[in-house]
Formats: structure tokens, C-alpha cells, sequence
């Protein structure tokens, strides 16, 4: 087993052929192999983001990006199933110490969350214990999780919802999985509906919210949570458009079979990789300079000012706008090939451009984020409170 963060990067290059060689599976079973499943978890992979009190890296966050794009230049869905399997396991910092050493006690094991308040914790019919009902859509890689963190608002004595959402973490055995994602993209994430009627929970032990302290000490912990979540996102469409990048400029260097001729033999093609792969890199640079500028202040006890809070949002949209349009020149340069549904050109874009549609991604933050930027205290959940 690695026992650094170096060391798994190194233990996923070395899984990165059987993720290839799983692609077309992956697309057609819309899920990961388990083999596949397995064989990341061996990586150490989903320690990155855990504490080390349970086992865990306590990874910088830069460090995960790199391995997040790595998996994504060869299969979307695998880095996203990766990321949220990985980067769920920082939500073992914000629950109760006791409460993480139960849930998240397989430090190899990848977890799930869906932060949408679509549950509400009430009063059981005893009234003297509480439990979790509730439907969550887009729950990515619940069919490799042990658990799952779920979006609830909790029911008062009064009847009334407390404005506080809460995630609620949950045995996905005691879950329902209702099979709902047929996506053009990211087919193979699993990111179906859960439902959960009437479990009991402890939110003392099983609960926390984003604003909660973690218990934890390490520079993971010093950040606002989505100044470490977001980034762990974004850098799966830079991952895609870097593999549909590297594919374009391997059909250049090889030569491919297309009545339009070779792409080495089209300057105008070129110019268009070559401007393709500098934006990538100016997208990936910027994402990344954020990153590092915020886990060294949070190295130093510093706080993270929400000018730089909002500086790494809109890195986020950066790197997913980018990362779209980059695989969309790469697609288009492919060629006829590329309509292909079996193309990997093909399937980087459906990916890419899924992957745009989540709701972090979307272009109505930015006008909030800019504020900020300006100096505006502004209230904007769930990146500024």
C-alpha cells in the first residue's frame, strides 16, 4: 500500500492501461468494473483527503489535482467516480471524531455525497428519536460507496425546517439506489437517485455542517471546504480535455486515415492545437496558483480572505469553460472519425461537456464571485456565508 501522496500517484499511473482498456465497459455498463474499483483502491487513492488520525495523507489539495487528471486524460467517468469517492472522505474531518472512526473506518474505501437539502430529519413516531427520509438526485459513484453524506434540513419541536442544512451520513446499505442516469456523458458514474425512507440517525455522530469546525488540525482543515472541494472537481474537465489534446496531437505525429487529409499537412489544424494546448495550460496554471497561494497560508495558520476564496471559484469556472472548448477544437480537429460514438474524441466531449452542466459550474456564480472580488460583502451560500 503507498503511504504518501507521492506514492499513489505513482500506484494510479500504473492502472491508468486497465482504466483504457475498461473504457468501452465503462460507457456501455454504465458503472466502473469492479476490478477497476479495486485496483484504485489499492492506489491509496481515497486516503488523499482523509485525516490522519483515521489512516488518511491529509494531501494537499494540488497534489490531488494532479492525480484527479491524470485518471480523467483516460476515462471521464472513472476521475469523476474517483474525485467524489476521494474528496467525500474530507467530510471525515467535520463529523464527530467518534462518529468518522465508525463511518469512515476503511481508510480504502471510497464514499459518496449529494448536498442538495432534498431530505428532512424528523421526530420518530416515538418522538424520542429522529430519522431520515428523504430523494437525492445525482448521487455519483453511490454504487462504489460505503457511505453516502446526504442534504437534510432537520424538523424543530415547532414543525419548523432549520434554514442549516446538514449533510447526514449514511450506510448506503441502508439506502435505495433507483437506477435514473442515462447521460450522454459521464455515462459510467452511477449518478442515480437514492431514496431513504425512515432511518434512524444520530446527528451528534452521523451529521455535520459546512460551517462546522473540523476536528482535525492539518492545513486540509484550515481551508473553507469548497476552496479544497472545488478544485478537486474542476480538475476533472481539465484531465478530459488534456486527454482529447494529447489524442489530437497523437493522430498528428501518427498520420490517420481521413479523405481531408493529414492534420501535420494543415496549418491552419495546427494552429489550432497549438492555441488549444496553451489555453489548457493558461486554465491549469491559474487553477493551480490559487490553490498553492491558499494552502500556504493555511500552512502558516493564516486565514483564507474570501478575495481569494472567490479568486479560486473563478478559477473553477475557468478551468471547466476552458476545458470545454479546448475538447470541442480537439473534436473538431479529429475529423469524420471523431462521430463516432466508440471515438475517444467523441466520448471526451460528451464528457466535458456533461461535466459543465454541474451546478457549480454554472455562469450565474460569477457575477456573485465578482462582487467579492470588488469588496462587497455579499452572502452567497454555499461559498460565502
Amino acid at each position: 500500500m503507498p503511504e504518501t501522496p507521492r506514492e499513489v500517484k505513482e500506484a494510479v499511473d500504473a492502472v491508468l492501461g486497465l482504466v483504457g482498456k475498461r473504457a468501452d465497459d465503462i460507457e456501455r455498463d454504465r458503472r466502473l468494473p469492479d476490478d477497476v474499483v479495486l485496483a484504485l483502491r489499492e492506489t491509496g487513492v481515497n486516503r488523499l483527503a482523509l485525516p490522519r488520525a483515521l489512516g488518511g495523507f491529509e494531501a494537499p489539495v494540488v497534489d490531488t489535482l494532479d492525480v484527479l487528471e491524470r485518471i480523467a486524460a483516460v476515462d471521464g467517468s472513472t476521475a469523476w467516480c474517483t474525485i467524489i469517492g476521494s474528496g467525500s472522505n474530507i467530510f471525515g474531518g467535520y463529523i464527530s471524531e467518534a462518529g468518522a472512526r465508525v463511518l469512515f473506518r476503511d481508510p480504502d474505501q471510497g464514499n459518496a455525497t449529494m448536498v442538495a437539502p432534498t431530505g428532512k430529519v424528523v421526530r420518530d413516531a416515538s418522538g424520542r428519536g429522529q430519522v431520515l427520509n428523504g430523494r437525492w438526485p445525482f448521487a455519483s459513484n453511490c454504487l462504489h460507496a460505503g457511505c453516502i453524506g446526504l442534504g437534510a434540513q432537520v424538523e424543530g419541536d415547532d414543525g419548523e425546517l432549520d434554514p442549516v442544512v446538514r449533510m447526514v451520513f449514511v450506510p448506503m446499505t441502508e439506502a435505495i439506489v433507483e437506477d435514473t442516469w442515462d447521460a450522454l456523458g459521464l455515462r459510467g458514474t452511477g449518478s442515480h437517485h437514492i431514496v431513504v425512507s425512515d432511518l434512524a440517525v444520530d446527528l451528534d455522530q452521523q451529521a455535520c455542517t459546512i460551517l462546522d469546525r473540523p476536528w482535525p488540525e492539518g492545513p486540509l482543515w484550515r481551508l473553507p471546504l469548497y476552496t479544497a472541494l472545488f478544485p478537486m472537481l474542476a480538475a476533472v474537465p481539465l484531465g478530459i480535455a488534456r486527454g482529447a489534446v494529447d489524442e489530437v496531437a497523437r493522430q498528428a505525429r501518427e498520420g490517420r486515415m481521413a479523405r481531408r487529409g493529414q492534420l501535420i499537412d494543415d496549418p491552419v489544424g495546427l494552429a489550432e492545437l497549438a492555441d488549444a494546448d496553451t489555453r489548457l495550460r493558461a486554465a491549469r496554471a491559474v487553477l493551480h496558483e490559487v490553490v498553492e497561494e491558499a494552502h500556504a497560508l493555511a500552512e502558516r495558520g493564516d486565514p483564507i480572505d474570501r478575495k481569494l476564496q472567490a479568486r479560486t471559484y473563478l478559477a473553477c469556472l475557468l478551468a471547466s469553460d476552458a476545458a470545454a472548448e479546448v475538447t470541442s477544437t480537439a473534436h473538431n480537429l479529429g475529423g469524420g472519425a471523431a462521430a463516432y460514438a466508440d471515438s475517444p474524441l467523441q466520448r471526451a466531449l460528451r464528457d466535458v461537456e456533461t461535466s459543465r452542466q454541474h451546478l457549480l459550474f454554472g455562469h450565474k456564480h460569477r457575477s456573485e464571485l465578482a462582487k467579492v472580488l470588488a469588496g462587497v460583502d455579499v452572502v452567497y451560500p454555499p461559498f460565502f456565508f
